[in-house]
C-alpha cells in the first residue's frame, strides 16, 4: 500500500514537471516568432526603392518647340497647287493656283521719249525710226547676235523732232534696238528691258 502511495506521487510529481516544461516551451515559441514582421518589412524596403530609381531614371517627354523660321514658314500662305485639285478634270474645277510672281500677260508695253539732232545741228523731225527686238541679251553693236534681230516697229520723229511712244513687245524680249536713219555719230543704241522705266535717249 505505502508502494502504491509512493508511486502515485511520483507519477503526480512528473506530470506536473511536464506540464510546466511543456508551457515554458511555448512561450519560448512566442518570443522567438515575434521579430517575424520586422523582417517581413525590412525585406519590402528594397521594392519601393526600385520603383523609386525606376521613375527617377525614366526620361521626361518635352514638347517640341519650333523655331522662329520654321514659325514664319508655317505662317506664309501656301501657293503650290493641292494634290487633290490637281487630281480632279480642269473642265470641272472652278479654283486656279499659280505662284505670286506669274504673270498672265504674254507681252510687255515699253514707253520711249526720244529726239535729237544730226552731226550738222539739223533736227530729226520726220526721219524715220526702226525699232528691234531680241530673245537674249546682246551686249554690243558690234556682237554676233545682232543678226537675230526682229523688226517690230517703223515710226517717225514728229515736226519738232521728237518722238514719244509706248511699244508692245513680247514678254520674251530682252534687248531693244533702235536705229536712226540720219546722219549721226551712233544712229543706233541698244537697250535691256529690264525694267519698267521709261526709255529716254537724245540722239547726236
Amino acid at each position: 500500500m505505502k508502494t502504491l502511495t509512493n508511486l502515485t506521487a511520483m507519477f503526480s510529481i512528473t506530470l506536473l514537471a511536464t506540464l510546466m516544461t511543456g508551457c515554458g516551451g511555448g512561450g519560448g515559441g512566442s518570443e522567438s516568432s515575434s521579430p517575424a514582421p520586422a523582417a517581413t518589412q525590412t525585406n519590402t524596403q528594397p521594392a519601393v526603392s526600385t520603383n523609386t530609381n525606376a521613375a527617377a531614371s525614366e526620361p521626361q517627354q518635352t514638347e517640341p518647340t519650333q523655331t522662329p523660321a520654321q514659325e514664319t514658314a508655317a505662317s506664309m500662305e501656301d501657293f503650290m497647287p493641292q494634290a487633290e485639285l490637281k487630281e480632279s478634270a480642269a473642265t470641272d474645277s472652278t479654283d486656279l493656283y499659280v505662284m505670286p510672281d506669274f504673270k498672265f500677260r504674254t507681252s510687255d508695253e515699253v514707253t520711249m521719249e526720244f529726239s535729237g539732232e544730226n552731226v550738222f545741228g539739223e533736227s530729226l523731225a520726220g526721219r524715220t525710226i526702226k525699232i528691234y527686238s531680241f530673245d537674249v541679251e546682246v551686249p554690243s553693236v558690234e556682237d554676233e547676235l545682232m543678226g537675230n534681230k526682229e523688226l517690230v516697229a517703223t515710226l517717225r520723229f514728229n515736226p519738232s523732232g521728237q518722238l514719244q511712244h509706248t511699244l508692245t513687245l513680247p514678254q520674251t524680249a530682252k534687248t531693244m534696238l533702235v536705229r536712226v536713219d540720219s546722219m549721226l555719230e551712233t544712229n543706233q543704241v541698244l537697250f535691256l528691258l529690264d525694267s519698267d522705266e521709261t526709255i529716254v535717249h537724245t540722239f547726236k
